[in-house]
């Protein structure tokens, strides 16, 4: 067999470093798999170290070219522990692990390496990427995508080495700075049969600019009424996508949707990337509504409005969406209730803040930092972030990211280029 990728590190443990590393295996000679040092980690690359394989189950049958196993050739319990050279290094870690991850591998392992992909990046990232290897006299292949391409969960069992994938989205966006016919080429085969797009760009900004979560997830999520459920005790009940009072989606909420679109569209176009049609990509690439909510014209339309159709067009589209319209209706007439998705709740005394929103702030707090790098005033970030901080105020509760959001932005904007958003990629 042929080798295509040579030596392959995947960093992070996860679901979707699992499907990765699963799908890559045949392609590669030798399989690395690290992670930052933690208990669940630690048990399981003991049991990878004695020889257990990580395994991939699907819940469709159209998905079942994703269903595999492998084993891991060598296994790291700490991003400095990594030795040998590498060909390729797939970075599978949330997107503000980047700076951490590039800072923590150590440099002597990575001198021969050929590509990188970063399998879901945050704005920006394949840009830190290619500053860090040119600092080290190194270019290698960067492969940047928008988003994981499907969703992938652990099985409900203590440090499992199973994931099971249940869907995969219908279109990624990806950037290759160099070549396509590498890693990213074995991408695109295994997704062709599970009929999911990869859409090349020229511009590795406008691929990380279509990641669907900054705009999402900062309006509905980044705000007093879902801050306050995600921390309360009372076992009171609110669900991510139902309009309020039972979930965030409020005209508010809309707006700032549309402000921060409008925002980063400006960022995107001063840094040579191309901005998009957020209704648009809403429908199409991720969850359609019926023709009798909103017209094809409305949708297409969307970028000539003006703000505040804008803002209602979007309202239309998530109360067209709070059940499946394309779902079959029971025989009380009633459809499948897509909005009723429940929060992963945190203990602020325990100073646990799950995935949604900590993850999303430190993306906006980046992007923040990105645009005063760029000399571009993001007033719709400022404002969501303002919001986010009185709440932190009003509770007597320090920022738990401050130390985190300095390190970023010190070591990340160091390894940009000092003209960009001058003279465009």
């Amino acid at each position: 067999m042929t080798h295509q990728i040579g030596r392959l590190l995947v960093v992070g443990v996860g679901p979707a470093a699992i499907q990765t590393a699963t799908l890559l295996r045949p392609h590669c000679s030798h399989l690395g798999m690290v992670s930052r040092r933690s208990t669940h980690w630690q048990v399981r690359a003991n049991r990878l170290t004695h020889g257990d394989f990580v395994q991939v189950d699907v819940a469709k049958e159209n998905l079942s070219c994703l269903a595999k196993s492998a084993c891991i050739d060598s296994v790291y319990q700490d991003l400095d522990l990594v030795d040998g050279d590498w060909d390729c290094i797939v970075i599978a870690t949330p997107a503000y692990a980047l700076v951490s991850v590039l800072n923590g591998l150590p440099i002597e392992c990575l001198t021969r390496v050929k590509e990188v992909v970063l399998l879901s990046s945050w704005f920006g990232g394949h840009k830190i990427a290619q500053g860090f290897f040119a600092q080290q006299g190194i270019a290698p292949n960067v492969v940047v995508f928008s988003n994981y391409f499907a969703a992938t969960k652990f099985e409900p069992k203590e440090h499992t080495l199973r994931v099971i994938t249940k869907a995969v989205k219908k279109r990624v966006y990806a950037h290759v700075s160099h070549n396509e016919h590498g890693i990213f080429s074995l991408f695109k085969e295994a997704l062709i049969l599970v009929d999911t797009q990869i859409q090349t760009l020229k511009s590795g900004f406008s691929v990380e600019g279509r990641n669907i979560t900054l705009y999402v997830h900062s309006a509905l999520f980044i705000n007093p009424f879902s801050l306050d459920h995600i921390f309360s005790e009372t076992g009171d009940k609110k669900y991510m996508y139902k309009l309020f009072p039972e979930g965030p989606i409020t005209p508010l909420a809309m707006q700032t949707m549309v402000s921060l679109w409008r925002d980063v569209s400006v960022l995107l176009e001063k840094l040579g990337g191309e901005s998009f049609n957020l209704l648009q990509f809403l429908n199409d690439d991720n969850y359609p509504v019926r023709e009798q909510s909103l017209s094809r014209h409305q949708i297409d339309t969307f970028t000539d409005c003006t703000p505040i159709e804008q803002e209602y067009r979007l309202y239309v589209r998530y109360s067209a969406i709070l059940i499946d319209p394309f779902s079959t209706p029971d025989k009380d007439g009633r459809y499948f209730d897509f909005s009723a998705v429940p929060f992963a709740k945190g203990d602020l005394e325990k100073a646990y803040w799950p995935r949604i929103p900590s993850e999303d702030l430190q993306a906006l707090y980046w992007l923040q930092s990105l645009s005063g790098y760029c000399g571009i005033d993001c007033t719709s970030i400022n404002q969501v972030l303002g919001v986010f901080e009185q709440w932190l105020l009003e509770r007597g509760l320090e920022n738990p990211f401050n130390q985190s959001n300095q390190d970023q932005a010190s070591q990340g904007l160091a390894w940009l280029p000092s003209d960009l958003g001058v003279n465009h990629e």
